[in-house]
């Protein structure tokens, strides 16, 4: 089995606990590459309400960052919910059939995708709403970009209501982008917490100039016009998609 580093609330049943630390150790059966390392928090939440605890699970295999974010009635059944969408993101790198432990890894998701080259001067801007609908914590964020494949993932952040980033690194990390100035700044492992490199808000106009002169994949500012967080990034067909938040 996987050792698991757990952190628990306080006055959690040890029974439940040790189910739900079960629930992530036992994820060794669904590849024979050996995980590096298991974390799993457990706390409860919303009193009152049906699913009264929450499980964060992330682990790493063979420098993959995979993690999961579960709700339930017990910590127990939190910990299942994490654990089916960790064994879903490890089938999605593995394959069908179970890879040997010298097989490299592929690389998913494509961080350099194609792009058609257009002139600066000839980019239109497509705005889209990011999918996040709630503030999310940092590893319900990365949870989210690992399961729907993207190179990055804007949400407003539980902690602190900030519009954040959280992305594949090219070192196949995952870095969480957020305000300068921002709590986040003290966010613990997996994650690689990074200040915006702007100082402050930029208007659209800037930063596409911006995205012109750095050539990056995307671009995460705090827009001067309504100073929320957005991301700038080159479409497949050589124009400027603009992600924004939803609103408040």
């Amino acid at each position: 089995m996987i050792t698991v580093e757990l952190h628990a609330t306080d006055g959690l049943d040890r029974r439940e606990v040790e189910a739900a630390r079960r629930e992530i150790a036992r994820l060794d059966r669904y590849t024979r590459r050996s995980p590096d390392v298991a974390h799993l928090t457990l706390r409860p939440v919303r009193p009152g309400a049906t699913n009264r605890y929450e499980a964060d699970a992330s682990l790493l295999v063979a420098g993959r960052m995979l993690a999961a974010h579960g709700f339930g009635r017990s910590p127990g059944e939190a910990a299942e919910l994490a654990a089916l969408q960790l064994r879903r993101q490890l089938r999605r790198i593995v394959g069908s059939r179970l890879a040997p432990r010298n097989e490299r890894l592929p690389r998913w998701p494509e961080i350099h995708p194609e792009v058609r080259r257009k002139p600066p001067g000839e980019r239109a801007i497509v705005a889209c709403r990011t999918y996040a609908d709630r503030p999310l914590g940092t590893l319900e964020g990365v949870s989210d970009l690992i399961d729907d494949a993207e190179v990055f993932y804007l949400f407003p952040h539980a902690r602190t209501r900030e519009d954040v980033v959280v992305f594949w690194r090219d070192d196949a990390r995952i870095g969480l982008l957020f305000p300068p100035g921002s709590a986040l700044a003290d966010e613990p492992d997996p994650v690689v917490p990074l200040p915006s490199r702007y100082s402050s808000p930029l208007p659209l106009a800037d930063a596409c100039s911006e995205m012109d002169a750095l050539d990056h994949r995307f671009l995460y500012f705090i827009a001067a016009e309504d100073e929320r967080g957005k991301v700038l990034y080159l479409r497949s067909d050589g124009d400027y998609g603009l992600v924004v938040p939803r609103d408040r």
